[in-house]
Parts: structure tokens; C-alpha cells; sequence
């Protein structure tokens, strides 16, 4: 069974790794580029934490800033592992999506006790700034780096739909099943779908890809890579 890998790097390759332990034959194609800030504008005197909402925004903040005493809330176990591995000692995950990260923090923060610094991409999934915002939490946001999407299918992607010894496509994020559905389509590779299995990591990301397209979409039972590669091993179980 071989199965496309479509995050951007270093995620690709973890992914890939993570396929081969599963017998998969990992095929690297990202659909997205992560391009860090040149810098990171920020007054933390009034912050008491750090709100993650991926482990690119915590890898941006350990390039471009010192500090690691605010505590980082993350929005689920992927962050804050990348948020231990950058140096935070005080770290909380959601394990889950941004719903779940704003239960947690709307559980375990007083408004009273602070502000917020959102740091995130460009593009982001969800209004967890607003939302917060909304229940009475003074939010700061800062954008830490951009994911820029393919401007051509990939070559590796390309290859192997035209060979059709596919049988699954992952999908990480929305933007990524959006680059995939827009590039695809302009390559006029559709027809190759049709007997693929798409695995998407959340409904939002479902939602980026035409379901007609695809032999089946299977999505995530919780919005984490451990759920997404049993979604493709459930796959290659079946009879």
C-alpha cells in the first residue's frame, strides 16, 4: 500500500516515518511551504500565556524569541510537544481542535489574570482570538509564519497519480486539502481519484475536497495524527 503525504515539512517526514512503521510506502508530495516571520513583535508584560494553535507557531517562536517563562496552552498533543521540545516548562494541550482549546483555557484562565498572545499562522481554522474575545479575555495575536501554497502539483504527487499505485492521500489541514483539490483539477488528474481513499484530519479539511472525486473520504475520529494514520490503516485492513 503506498500513501501520499501532503503536510508541509518537517511534518512530511515525521508522517512518513510514522507510515513505514504501519508497512506503508510513504510518497512525500507537500502542498504547503511554512515560512517563518522575519520577526516577532510582542510586549509579554501584560501576558500570563501563550496560546498555540501549531506546533509551526511554536517552532517560529523558538527561532525568533527568547523567552519560554509564559506558559503555553496548545491546542492539542502534537504543539505541545513541539512547545517542551522548544524549551516551555509550563505547557497545557487541549488535545483536540480549537473548540477544545478554547474549553480548556475558558477552564483554566481568568480573564482578570491577564492577557493572551495568540500566536499563529496567516491563515487559521478558527476564530479562537475572537471567540476568547468574546468571553471576556483580552486576546493579542501575532503572526508567526505563513504556509504558502504550491503554485504547481508536485511533482512526486503527480507522478504517482499517474501511475495509480495510490491507494490513500493524507490531509492535514484545510489549506492543504484546498492547495490538493485546486492543483489537482488544474493538472486535470481528477479521474485518478476515483479509486483513493482520502483521509482528512477534520471535517473542516473534508470540506476542502470534492467527495465526488474520491473513491471514499474517511475523516479523523479526533483532529490528531494518531487518528489520521489509523483512518489509512483501517484502509489497509480492510478485505
Amino acid at each position: 500500500m503506498r500513501a501520499l503525504v501532503t503536510r508541509a515539512e518537517p511534518g512530511a517526514s515525521r508522517t512518513a516515518k510514522a507510515l513505514t512503521a504501519l508497512g506503508i510506502e510513504p510518497v512525500i508530495a507537500p502542498f504547503l511551504t511554512i515560512r517563518e516571520a522575519e520577526a516577532i513583535i510582542a510586549d509579554l508584560k501584560r501576558v500570563q500565556a501563550l496560546v498555540f494553535t501549531s506546533p509551526n507557531g511554536v517552532r517560529a517562536w523558538a527561532a525568533l524569541r527568547p523567552e519560554r517563562k509564559p506558559a503555553a496552552w496548545c491546542v492539542g498533543d502534537a504543539t505541545e510537544a513541539a512547545a517542551k521540545d522548544a524549551g516551555f516548562e509550563k505547557t497545557r494541550s487541549a488535545g483536540g481542535d480549537a473548540e477544545a482549546l478554547i474549553e480548556l483555557i475558558c477552564r483554566g484562565l481568568e480573564p482578570e489574570k491577564g492577557a493572551l498572545l495568540h500566536v499563529r499562522g496567516a491563515h487559521t481554522a478558527g476564530d479562537v482570538s475572537g471567540t476568547l474575545m468574546r468571553k471576556g479575555y483580552h486576546v493579542h495575536e501575532t503572526i508567526a509564519y505563513r504556509a504558502e501554497a504550491a503554485p504547481v502539483l508536485p511533482a512526486a504527487a503527480k507522478t504517482a497519480l499517474e501511475d495509480k499505485r495510490l491507494s490513500a492521500v493524507l490531509f492535514h489541514s484545510p489549506r492543504a486539502a484546498a492547495a490538493f483539490t485546486a492543483l489537482v483539477d488544474d493538472a486535470e488528474l481528477n479521474a485518478s481519484l476515483k479509486g483513493l481513499i482520502a483521509a482528512a484530519i477534520s471535517l473542516a479539511t473534508a470540506d476542502n475536497l470534492i467527495a465526488s472525486d474520491w473513491g471514499a473520504v474517511r475523516i479523523a475520529d479526533t483532529p490528531d495524527e494518531a487518528a489520521l494514520l489509523d483512518r489509512v490503516g483501517s484502509t489497509r485492513r480492510a478485505p
